[in-house]
């Protein structure tokens, strides 16, 4: 895990951006559901929908730290349907100015947080810490794999 904290000190100020953004993105992210069902008593079951936003979030928070180039595809994707998530709910349920305020915060701040993670910085230091495998053995085309006695 230290190994992680290392990672994270050395990565560049885009990335760090990147990273606060998005935590307070999605700490409001179920912040914001939880503020459109707080008055709405007729809605059963939507705990459990909001401990799988909970569950969502803290994955993607852990994921980015890691700091994983598919990680960072993932969180991408993560952030996508965020955004399509909170805009639906928002669209579709009764909300009030605590909850307008709260979607508002989760959409902006996952868009400029997702911003940052296509910086060139960031992109730099994702290739950096995640280069790609070469063959250890290459293999020629016309001959195929070495044959060992």
């Amino acid at each position: 895990m230290n190994d992680y904290f290392a990672r994270f000190s050395a990565s560049p100020a885009s990335f760090k951006k990147s990273f606060a953004v998005l935590v307070v993105a999605w700490v409001c992210h179920p912040i914001f559901l939880y503020s459109l069902f707080l008055a709405e008593t007729a809605v059963e079951g939507v705990d459990n929908e909001i401990k799988k936003m909970v569950f969502v979030s803290l994955s993607l928070c852990f994921l980015h730290f890691t700091v994983k180039k598919w990680a960072r595809a993932l969180v991408v994707v993560g952030n996508l349907f965020i955004v399509l998530n909170d805009f639906f709910y928002f669209y579709v349920t009764p909300h009030n100015t605590i909850s307008t305020m709260l979607c508002v915060t989760v959409v902006l701040f996952t868009i400029v947080g997702t911003y940052w993670l296509f910086v060139k910085d960031t992109r730099d230091y994702f290739t950096l810490v995640n280069p790609k495998t070469e063959a250890t053995e290459p293999t020629d085309s016309k001959t195929g794999p070495p044959r060992h006695g």
